[in-house]
C-alpha cells in the first residue's frame, strides 16, 4: 500500500503573533498531558480505520503553535506511539517546529535521541526592530544558538523561516536577513511574503492605516532579491516560498503539494484521503480547532472530527492545479490525463489558450508550470482553475487585470513552512 504522512497540530504558543491566522491559542497553562493522551488515543483509533491501517508513514510533523513547548518525553511518547501502530520508512523525515528562544542544547540532544531528524526555526527576521513589528519574542542570537547547537548534537537538517514584504523593513533588511541565514549553513530555507489575514490584528491595523506595507514595486524587488540571492547560494528554488540544498527538499510539504494522503491529528488538523478503489473520489476533513473541545471529544471516541467533505473530480483537479503549480516544475500533464480521464486542453480549454498566451504559463517536457512572470502572480493564475470548463457550457470571462500583483500577496505565505 501507499505511504502517508503524518502530522501533529501542537496549538499552544506563549504569545500569539499579530500577523497569524492559524489555529493558535496562547495560554498560561498548557494541558500538555491531556493533550498528548489525546493525540494518542486519536492516533490508535485511526490505525484500526482500513484507510489507514497497515500502511507505511513517510514523514511525521510537529507543527503549531509551538511544539517545542512540549518537553522531550512528550516527543518521544507521540513517536513510539506512531511507530508501534505503523511502520516507519527508514528514511523517514520527523521533523519539529520550534522557536528559536525556546529550545537549548539539551532539549535538542533529547529530540535527537527520539527520533527527530529535522528542525523548523520560526527565525522571521535578523533585525530585532522587524521582529517587534511582527510580535516575536526571541531576539537575532537565539536563531545562531539553535543552529550552532542543533548542529552540535546531530540535527544537521534545519529550515530557517523568513518573512519579507514587513511594514518598515527594506530591501536592504531583506539582504542583511539573507546573508545571514546563509551563513548559518541551512539545508533548507522557506521565505515567505507577508500576507495580511483577515481576523488578525495585523488586518485592522493597515485598514487603521496603523501599519503601512512596502509598496508594489518594493514587494516585487524583495521577491526577486530573494530567488535571485538563494539561488546563487546554490540553493534550488523547488516550491514558490521554499528553497533547498539539493536533496532536502521537504518531503512532508512535498506530500501535500503532490496530492497524497496524509492524517492530521489534533485541534484543528486537517486529513486529506483519496480512494483507490474509486477513480474519481475523494475526502477531507478537520478536527474541532478548540483545544478543550477536541482533547473532550477524542478523549471520549478517539475522534474529533468536526466536518467531512466529498471531493468530487472536479474538486481533485482543481487541487491538483492549485497543490502542484506552487512546484517550480510544476505539474505533469501526463498524470493528470491518467488521474482524471482528460487532456489539460480538454479540461480548460479557454485557461489553456490564454494563460500560454500571455505567458503566465508554460509547457516543457510534459509539464505545465508557472513562467517567472507568473510566478508574481501565482494566487491570481491559480484561481483560474476552480471552475471545469468542459463541463461548463458558457464561457468563463477573463480579465487580464486580475493577473496583476495585488498589494502583498505576491506569493502564498506568510505562514510557517
Amino acid at each position: 500500500m501507499k505511504s502517508f504522512s503524518l502530522y501533529l497540530h501542537i496549538p499552544f504558543c506563549l504569545h500569539k503573533c499579530p500577523y497569524c491566522d492559524f489555529n493558535t491559542y496562547a495560554v498560561s497553562r498548557i494541558p500538555e498531558e491531556e493533550y498528548v493522551n489525546a493525540l494518542l488515543a486519536e492516533l490508535d483509533a485511526a490505525s484500526m480505520q482500513e484507510r489507514w491501517r497497515g500502511r507505511q508513514l513517510s514523514s511525521i510533523y510537529f507543527g503549531g503553535g509551538t511544539p517545542s513547548l512540549f518537553c522531550v518525553a512528550s516527543i518521544e511518547r507521540i513517536i513510539q506511539s506512531a511507530c508501534s501502530l505503523f511502520e516507519l520508512h527508514p528514511l523517514a523525515e520527523v521533523t519539529l517546529e520550534a522557536n528559536p528562544g525556546a529550545v537549548d542544547h539539551d532539549y535538542l540532544r533529547g529530540l535527537r535521541q527520539v527520533g527527530v531528524n529535522r528542525l523548523s526555526l520560526g527565525a522571521q527576521s535578523f533585525h530585532l526592530e522587524t521582529l517587534k513589528v511582527l510580535g516575536r519574542l526571541h531576539e537575532p542570537a537565539h536563531v545562531t544558538l539553535a543552529v550552532e547547537n542543533a548542529h552540535q548534537v546531530g540535527i544537521t537538517d534545519i529550515n530557517i523561516d523568513l518573512i519579507h514584504g514587513v511594514p518598515s523593513q527594506s530591501v536592504e533588511m531583506v539582504e542583511r536577513d539573507l546573508k545571514i541565514a546563509l551563513k548559518l549553513a541551512p539545508t533548507h530555507i522557506s521565505a515567505y511574503g507577508l500576507t495580511i489575514e483577515k481576523g488578525t490584528p495585523f488586518y485592522g491595523a493597515v485598514r487603521r492605516g496603523a501599519l503601512v506595507l512596502p509598496g508594489e514595486s518594493t514587494l516585487v524587488e524583495m521577491f526577486q532579491l530573494v530567488n535571485s540571492t538563494l539561488a546563487g547560494a546554490g540553493f534550488i528554488h523547488y516550491e514558490i516560498s521554499n528553497f533547498a540544498r539539493f536533496g532536502k527538499f521537504a518531503r512532508h510539504n512535498l506530500s501535500y503539494w503532490e496530492g497524497r494522503d496524509y492524517l492530521g491529528l489534533g485541534a484543528g488538523a486537517h486529513s486529506f484521503w483519496r480512494d483507490p478503489a474509486r477513480a474519481f473520489h475523494g475526502e477531507r476533513w478537520s478536527n474541532f480547532a478548540l483545544p478543550n473541545r477536541y482533547i473532550e471529544e477524542t478523549s471520549a471516541t478517539g475522534m474529533a472530527v468536526a466536518w467531512r467533505d466529498e471531493l468530487s473530480r472536479e474538486a481533485l483537479m482543481f487541487e491538483f492545479f492549485f497543490l502542484g503549480l506552487r512546484k517550480r516544475d510544476g505539474i505533469s500533464l501526463n498524470e493528470f490525463q491518467k488521474g482524471f480521464g482528460l487532456t489539460f486542453e480538454e479540461a480548460y480549454p479557454q485557461t489553456s489558450t490564454i494563460l500560454l498566451d500571455q505567458e503566465f504559463l508554460q509547457m516543457k517536457n510534459g509539464r505545465l508550470s508557472l513562467t517567472e512572470k507568473g510566478l508574481l502572480v501565482a494566487d491570481s493564475v491559480i484561481e483560474n482553475f476552480v471552475e471545469v470548463e468542459c463541463s461548463t457550457p458558457r464561457p468563463k470571462p477573463y480579465e487580464t487585470a486580475s493577473l496583476q500583483p495585488v498589494g502583498g500577496k505576491i506569493a502564498v505565505g506568510g505562514g510557517r513552512e
